[in-house]
C-alpha cells in the first residue's frame, strides 16, 4: 500500500493454524480460496508497481478529497474489464509477494493456481504454472496442469497431467475426480463413472465426486441416480444454499413429481428471495399445473431482476400472458425480449400477432 511501511514477511502456515484452532472455513471457501496459500492468487501488484501505475496521476488523500463523475459512465462500456487487466498485467513481476517465506513457496504457488483456476482466471494460472516448473514435481502441480490443459479442451494433456499425478499420489481424490471429468468430457463413461465410484468408495462424503455423481446422471438424463446423488450431496453440506435447492426443485420437475418440487424450490426461495434458479423453476411447475397466475409472479421476477440471462423467460411469461387472455401484454414482454435479445426465433414468434 503507498504510504504504508512493509508488512513483515507472509507465515501462511500461522494462517492455517489459525483456521484450524478456531474452526475457519467460510472466510476463505467463499473466496474460492480452499487453503490459506490460495490467497496469494489474488495477489497483483507490489508497492513498487502499485506507485508506477498510479504515476502521474492526481492524488487523492482525506485532506483533499478528489470527486470522481466520470466513473458511472464507464459501467456499461464493452470491453472495459479486459482494458485493465490488460494495464494491470503490464506491470505484473512476480506471481508472489517478495516477503513471502521460502518455504511457503511450493505451496502458495499450488494452491494460488487452484484458486486462479476456480476463478476461471487463466491469465493468473498461466502465471503461476510457468512459475512452478522452478519447483520440484509433485501431485499437486500435475493437477493444476491437467486443469490448466481442460480450461483449453485440450482434453489428452489434460488426462496425461492427471494420471502423472496419480503416480504421485495414487489414492488422490482430486485427481481421480478431475480425471473422471476429463473421461466424462471425452464420451468415456464407463472409466469416469468407475473413478467416481473408486473416489466414494473410499471417500463416501466426498463433495465433488458427488457431484459428479450427480451431473453424470444428469447429462445422461438418468434423473433418479441424479436424484439419490444430490440428495447424497445436500447431507453433506452443513446449510446448503438455495441454489442446492433450486437443483434438487429442478431434478424433481424432470422426474413430473411436481408435489416434491414445489416445497423444496419454495425452501430455496426462503433462504434467498432472489434466486433466479428457485424463481424460474417455480414459474415452469406452476405453469405446468395450470396455476397461471403464480407462473406470472414468478416469471416477472426473474424478467426484472434477469432481464438479459435466458430469452426463453421471455417467451415463456409471454405465453403465460396468452393463457390469461392479455394477448396485449404478450406482445410487449416478447418486443421487449428481442431488443435485448435481437432475432431469437423463440421470441419473433411469440411476438408475432395471434389469432
Amino acid at each position: 500500500m503507498i504510504g504504508r511501511t512493509e508488512p513483515s514477511p507472509l507465515k501462511f502456515n500461522q494462517l492455517r493454524a489459525l483456521r484450524q484452532e478456531q474452526g475457519i472455513r467460510s472466510d476463505f471457501e467463499s473466496m474460492d480460496v480452499h487453503q490459506p496459500e490460495g490467497l496469494a492468487a489474488y495477489f497483483l501488484l507490489d508497492d513498487t508497481a502499485v506507485r508506477r501505475l498510479a504515476a502521474g496521476s492526481a492524488l487523492n488523500t482525506d485532506d483533499r478529497t478528489l470527486l470522481e463523475y466520470h466513473a458511472p459512465q464507464t459501467l456499461l462500456a464493452s470491453g472495459l474489464s479486459e482494458e485493465n487487466q490488460e494495464l494491470i498485467a503490464g506491470f505484473r513481476g512476480a506471481p508472489l509477494p517478495t516477503n513471502l517465506e521460502r518455504s511457503e513457496i511450493q505451496r502458495a504457488l499450488e494452491a494460488g493456481s487452484t484458486t486462479a483456476l476456480d476463478l476461471k482466471d487463466s491469465v493468473t494460472a498461466a502465471i503461476f504454472l510457468k512459475a512452478l516448473e522452478s519447483q520440484p514435481d509433485s501431485a499437486g502441480r500435475r493437477i493444476a496442469e491437467g486443469r490448466f490443459a481442460l480450461m483449453q479442451d485440450d482434453l489428452s494433456s489434460a488426462k496425461s497431467s492427471f494420471e502423472a499425478a496419480l503416480r504421485w499420489q495414487s489414492d488422490s481424490p482430486e485427481a481421480l475426480h478431475w480425471l473422471a471429468v476429463t473421461e466424462h468430457k471425452s464420451g468415456d463413461e464407463a472409466s469416469a463413472r468407475a473413478h467416481v465410484g473408486q473416489i466414494l468408495q473410499a471417500h463416501p462424503r466426498f463433495l465433488p465426486a458427488l457431484t459428479d455423481e450427480m451431473q453424470f446422471a444428469a447429462d445422461r438424463k438418468d434423473f433418479r441416480v441424479a436424484l439419490i446423488a444430490q440428495l447424497n450431496r445436500m447431507a453433506v453440506m452443513p446449510d446448503p444454499p438455495a441454489s442446492e435447492y433450486c437443483r434438487l426443485g429442478a431434478i424433481w420437475l424432470k422426474l413430473s413429481n411436481f408435489t416434491e418440487a414445489e416445497p423444496v424450490l419454495l425452501r430455496g426461495i426462503a433462504k434467498d428471495p432472489y434466486s433466479y434458479a428457485c424463481h424460474l423453476e417455480l414459474g415452469e411447475l406452476y405453469h405446468a399445473t395450470g396455476r397461471t397466475a403464480l407462473a406470472r409472479q414468478n416469471f416477472e421476477f426473474v424478467v426484472r431482476f434477469y432481464p438479459d440471462f435466458d430469452p426463453a423467460v421471455f417467451a415463456a411469461l409471454a405465453a403465460v400472458y396468452r393463457d390469461l387472455g392479455d394477448s396485449r401484454a404478450a406482445g410487449a414482454i416478447s418486443r421487449k425480449g428481442l431488443r435485448l435479445f435481437p432475432a431469437n426465433p423463440e421470441l419473433e414468434k411469440a411476438a408475432a400477432p395471434h389469432q
